[in-house]
């Protein structure tokens, strides 16, 4: 059972009551996150999100781990594009002094200035090390030239940004961000949903302050190729085309019709283009939404003698799906997807953090039949039609490596 309660200070609580575990789960998401940081200091909520376990209702750093390590509690602080989340598993019993201390992080957390530097310094580190994972570095500057501003931002900052943070940047996006009007906190596991609530009500129910507005998204840049030249020995090439968002109807016919081509080792993509011609050494094909876009994502890891090949046959796979999707093909991928529906579902941390991911986008919470009854109606008529409305071009297309590539005209525009 699933019940869902608003408290008078905007805070939205919801609890699943799962009586066949012993554990419970939490996720709390508070909007901001990357998109809310200035210009100039871009990466600072990330800053922010590290500093929240480092000290908080009167609590030192230390104090405040030994207190969640003796309530066996296992916690985590992170920031998204567009909102701050913190999460935590631990046996049922341990619940009410899980939400004390969470409510200490998000009403009174310390923010100590002497721990920014080393925060700092790992995060620097990170974004140094892009240049040793260019997998990565490739997605990340196709991102920056794909979605709008400042929905194009690093998961990991700015280099400069987090040099010029400071404790003034983090109390300031504290203070304005971390209130209760718009958050979420999701609970779920062996626990009464009364019972919770009134803990809830205890420790985060006078909890003050009122939300500021997040950015709109905005619209998609015009797509075109990025040809990025760097010595190396590998060469990278990412894609990115626009297809359907979130719930929207044909949302599942995206999300079946992509993992077709890849996303696994029997997708076409994989059978294509490593198996039979061993053109690189990974390959694959994603696709991901919010109620504000749905993108379609592929990655190809080559040499850059095999780099124009291994481009072609991408292209010409994306290409050749609308027509040619067996009923073997669309069987397998159901299966695929409900088993890992299933599986992910079962725990109380899945659950607590889809309901609340839900609720983010919908303001409502999907069933699991409801999920997997969407997942039913996919068809080979349906993902014609799918492939008709999104046909993967006009797309953009970034290469790293030491060559550009020759594109087919109508690609990227």
């Amino acid at each position: 059972m699933i019940t869902t309660t608003q408290l008078t200070n905007g805070l939205t609580v919801i609890v699943e009551e799962m009586d066949h575990v012993e554990s419970v789960s939490y996720d709390m998401l508070i909007p901001g996150g990357l998109v809310v940081d200035e210009p100039t200091t871009v990466g600072a909520s990330l800053i922010l999100a590290e500093l929240l376990g480092r000290g908080a209702g009167g609590m030192d750093a230390r104090q405040l781990s030994a207190a969640f390590d003796a309530a066996g509690i296992r916690h985590g602080e992170g920031v998204g594009m567009d909102r701050f989340s913190l999460s935590g598993s631990l046996v049922a019993d341990k619940l009410e002094r899980a939400l004390e201390l969470l409510s200490c992080m998000v009403r009174d957390a310390s923010l100590p200035e002497g721990e920014i530097e080393s925060i700092q310094s790992v995060m620097q580190q990170d974004i140094a090390a892009l240049n040793d994972n260019p997998a990565r570095k490739s997605m990340v500057e196709l991102t920056k030239r794909y979605y709008p501003q400042p929905f194009n931002r690093s998961s990991l900052g700015e280099a400069e940004g987090i040099a010029a943070s400071t404790r003034e940047t983090m109390t300031g996006l504290y203070s304005r961000y971390f209130v209760p009007q718009r958050a979420i906190l999701s609970i779920a596991g062996n626990v009464r949903a009364a019972r919770v609530l009134e803990w809830v009500e205890r420790y985060l129910g006078s909890w003050p302050g009122s939300g500021t507005t997040l950015p709109e998204f905005g619209s998609l840049t015009p797509h075109a190729y990025y040809p990025l030249q760097v010595e190396s020995a590998q060469l990278q090439i990412v894609m990115a085309a626009p297809s359907v968002k979130f719930a929207e109807p044909g949302y599942y016919d995206g999300k079946i019709a992509v993992s077709i081509l890849g996303a696994s080792m029997f997708g076409r993509l994989f059978v294509e283009v490593r198996e039979k011609r061993g053109l690189c050494y990974s390959v694959y094909a994603r696709h991901g939404a919010t109620t504000s876009y749905g993108t379609v994502t592929a990655y190809v890891g080559t040499t850059p003698e095999r780099a124009q090949e291994s481009l072609d046959v991408l292209l010409r796979e994306f290409e050749g799906l609308r027509g040619t999707v067996t009923p073997d093909e669309l069987a397998r991928a159901k299966t695929n997807l409900k088993a890992a529906l299933v599986m992910g579902e079962e725990s109380p941390g899945s659950r607590a953090a889809s309901n609340g991911g839900d609720w983010w986008l919908l303001k409502r919470i999907r069933s699991l039949q409801e999920i997997a009854n969407g997942i039913d109606t996919v068809s080979l008529d349906s993902i014609e039609a799918f492939l008709a409305s999104y046909p993967f071009r006009p797309c953009s297309i970034l290469t790293l490596g030491s060559r550009p590539l020759d594109l087919p005209s109508g690609v990227v525009g």
